[in-house]
Order: C-alpha cells, then sequence, then structure tokens
C-alpha cells in the first residue's frame, strides 16, 4: 500500500514537470531577462571582478564551486557563474569561470542551437604562469 502512495505520488511529481516544461520555449524558461550587450561587452577576462559581474548582470542563473574541499587545483576556475540570455541568435548561457581571487578568467557566450554544431570562441585572460598546470 506504502509503494503504490509513492508511485502515485511520484507520478505526479513528474506530470507536474512535464506540465512545467511545456510553458518554456526551447527548454528555458521564456521569462529570461535579456542581457545588455553593452553590458556583457564590459565583462573582460583578468580585469573583471565578481563584484563588477554582479553589477553589471545582476544575480546569476547558476553558480558552481569547485573549491568545496579547500582551493582548487592550480589553473582549474575555482567558481563558475552561468546566466541565461536571449538575444537574434536565440537563447544561449552565458559562462564565467572565476579565480581564487574572484577575478573572471574566462568568458564564454554559448548557444543553445546552432547550424552545424560550433558556438562562439570564449574569451580568455592572459595565462598566469603560475596558474599553468604542471604535469
Amino acid at each position: 500500500m506504502r509503494n503504490k502512495s509513492m508511485i502515485v505520488g511520484a507520478a505526479a511529481v513528474l506530470s507536474c514537470m512535464a506540465a512545467s516544461a511545456a510553458h518554456c520555449e526551447d527548454g528555458w524558461s521564456a521569462k529570461v531577462a535579456p542581457l545588455s550587450e553593452r553590458n556583457l561587452a564590459q565583462v573582460t577576462p583578468g580585469l573583471s571582478t565578481k563584484v563588477q559581474v554582479q553589477s553589471l548582470l545582476g544575480a546569476p542563473w547558476r553558480i558552481v564551486q569547485f573549491n568545496d574541499c579547500g582551493m582548487s587545483m592550480p589553473g582549474q576556475a575555482d567558481e563558475t557563474w552561468d546566466y541565461r540570455g536571449k538575444d537574434a541568435g536565440g537563447a544561449y548561457r552565458l559562462h564565467i569561470e572565476f579565480d581564487d581571487d574572484g577575478v573572471a578568467t574566462l568568458v564564454a557566450k554559448i548557444p543553445d542551437h546552432v547550424a552545424g554544431g560550433k558556438g562562439t570562441a570564449a574569451k580568455i585572460a592572459v595565462p598566469d604562469s603560475k596558474m599553468a598546470m604542471k604535469m
């Protein structure tokens, strides 16, 4: 009897998820705020800090931290922020990687759908010799 209740509950959750997805455009919420191209151009790898990025673009859609066990590996991003956006080319994800000091090291605009499957080139900060991974 308890298993039947769990199955019914899981089915209800899945139905809600399916209904929610049906209201999304290209799998993402249609409420994605357009990111200003002027503000995007001001995010500069090697110079822009987390505070500056947030003041230009607002709160990120997703934050991923890689330093959960102390510090990230040399050359690896400490934290990444993702934003969802939409422009004339369609929906995209803006991916920004930050180093241990909170400075952007990589900024990439990744389209959701691209003819030929090729995205746009990322802007990367000039590598610092102390950050290079040694094998």
